[in-house]
């Protein structure tokens, strides 16, 4: 179970205040983080990968493939499927975890995302 919830943030899913760099975790978005535009979203993440490490310390690779393909990778589990975007949402389904739908924000080019379980995990691009 902790796997899918893991997996879910990532649309990838996935990952909310976890500083890459520090592991720091919140339930709360950075205060100077913005709620993207959907056009904004999709800008962001079309074509590109990134990397989060979750509060438990947990490493997770994602790509959002610019025609709607999304790959999740995380110590052994793989999975794929598709993404798409709404304002301040980035949602999809992938195939072992099934749908999600988690808030986004930005900030100085980082993309953070809270989790089912509400936590904010801070996505840097690779």
């Amino acid at each position: 179970m902790r796997m899918k919830n893991f997996l879910l943030v990532l649309a990838a899913a996935l990952v909310q205040l976890a500083s890459f760099a520090q592991g720091d975790s919140s339930v709360e978005f950075p205060p100077s983080s913005t709620v993207p535009t959907a056009p904004e979203l999709k800008a962001h993440l079309s074509g590109k990968s990134f990397r989060a490490r979750y509060a438990d310390g947990t490493m997770v690779q994602t790509k959002f493939d610019a025609d709607g393909g999304l790959a999740a990778t995380a110590p052994d589990f793989y999975d794929t499927g598709r993404w798409r975007v709404e304002n301040g949402k980035v949602c999809g389904s992938l195939r072992k975890a099934g749908d999600f739908c988690n808030d986004a924000r930005l900030e100085s080019g980082a993309l953070y995302l809270r989790s089912m379980s509400g936590e904010v995990v801070r996505y840097e691009p690779q």
